[in-house]
């Protein structure tokens, strides 16, 4: 039985943020709070953007404040600032994080606080304000998700699953992410692929999901490199695209052993998300793929790998392929000097255990066979 609930318009065109404001209005907005980092302000992206504002008659107050991993006090300043100005819309405007705390600042705008006691699924009582999302990496996917994903006080990065996080407005515009550095190309479009990996391969069976999942795989894997080495412009736009549809695939049918474990890794080491992905990614491939072979038999051919003569042989030269990608993107092979240390790894193996992405993995998981990808994943041990 699979449901497909997307109430989010998409709109992809080169320069299409420039008419945003036109959108906004169509959703009943005269005053927008524009959620944003000092990264994307300091890019000059902003400037069509409010532009178009302004063109449709709409006045905006720019929150621009936003820190990586936010965390509570971040959303809730967004909130303050939205609520203190009268505000009746949100337009996120950058990666990940702007997106999370727009989401966030949203449910605090409608819902009574504390933000953190929404944690889990369909905790959240009220519909958002509109909420319209312009990304400007390639990876996150948030644009048309129904989670947002706030950092506590001890680290953990806290769910919040929800339909009325989903925002109403995606708007795909390639031209902002010209200027988007090719680390954040390649560990953002690392991102993309490991949600569509782990949607696709995980125990949560849907046929659109999967669709989804594999066409993004093959958009990446023909273009994150000439995207990230290039900034070719049309391998950006397939990129910000496929970042898209895997994003709808994992709102469907959600994540795996990957994500359970990066999240712990940027909580406690500070190792931004779509790079801890990068790493871990052969890794747990290496390990999960027993459990489902045949699924990780086609995600190596989506990569463009030749069928091997069986499922197993084509998984491990999958495995391969990714180990290959991250070496031609720039992308270390372990944590050995990004902050990781094993100090860290009893409460970064329990905060694997606390996801529930953990029982719908591919392979049942210990908190051994945590600690054993860890420490392979710290010293770079040869995933196959």
């Amino acid at each position: 039985m699979s449901t497909v609930y997307l109430p989010v318009r998409i709109e992809f065109a080169p320069g299409r943020s420039a008419t945003v404001g036109e959108d906004l209005r169509g959703l009943g907005c005269n005053r927008v709070l524009v959620v944003t980092d000092p990264g994307v302000r300091a890019a000059g992206l902003l400037d069509g953007i409010l532009g178009s504002l302004r063109e449709a008659g709409l006045s905006a107050v720019v929150f621009g404040d936003v820190v990586p991993d936010p965390d509570e006090a971040c959303a809730s300043r967004a909130a303050g600032v939205y609520r203190n100005e009268g505000c009746d819309g949100i337009l996120a405007v950058g990666g990940g994080s702007s997106i999370d705390t727009a989401k966030a600042a949203g449910l605090l705008a409608t819902n009574p606080g504390p933000l953190l006691a929404y944690e889990g699924v369909n905790k959240v009582p009220n519909p958002l304000p509109p909420l319209a999302v312009i990304p400007t990496t390639c990876g996150t996917g948030s644009e048309v998700t129904n989670v947002t994903v706030i950092t506590d006080a001890h680290h953990y990065k806290t769910p919040i699953l929800s339909p009325y996080l989903i925002p109403k407005l995606a708007v795909l515009d390639p031209d902002l992410l010209r200027t988007l550095p090719p680390h954040l190309v390649a560990s953002t479009g690392m991102d993309a692929l490991t949600h569509a990996m782990e949607s696709y391969t995980n125990r949560v069976q849907h046929w659109y999901a999967e669709a989804c999942a594999l066409q993004a795989m093959r958009m990446i894997a023909d273009s994150i490199r000439p995207a990230t080495v290039n900034r070719h412009p049309d391998a950006i736009a397939r990129m910000l695209y496929a970042s898209t549809l895997a994003g709808i695939a994992f709102t469907l049918s959600r994540l795996g052993l990957v994500h359970a474990m990066s999240h712990p890794v940027s909580g406690f080491a500070g190792v931004p998300h779509g790079l801890a992905n990068a790493v871990l990614l052969p890794y747990v491939m290496a390990y999960n793929m027993v459990g489902n072979p045949q699924a990780y038999a086609a995600v190596a051919q989506a990569l463009g790998v030749p069928d091997q003569g069986s499922a197993i042989r084509t998984a491990e030269a999958g495995v391969r392929e990714v180990m290959r990608m991250n070496r031609d993107l720039g992308i270390p092979d372990r944590f050995d000097g990004l902050g990781v240390t094993r100090e860290m790894f009893p409460d970064m193996i329990r905060d694997t255990f606390r996801s529930g992405n953990i029982p719908i993995n591919p392979r049942e998981v210990t908190e051994q066979d945590v600690a054993r990808l860890y420490e392979a994943a710290l010293t770079g041990a040869a995933p196959v």
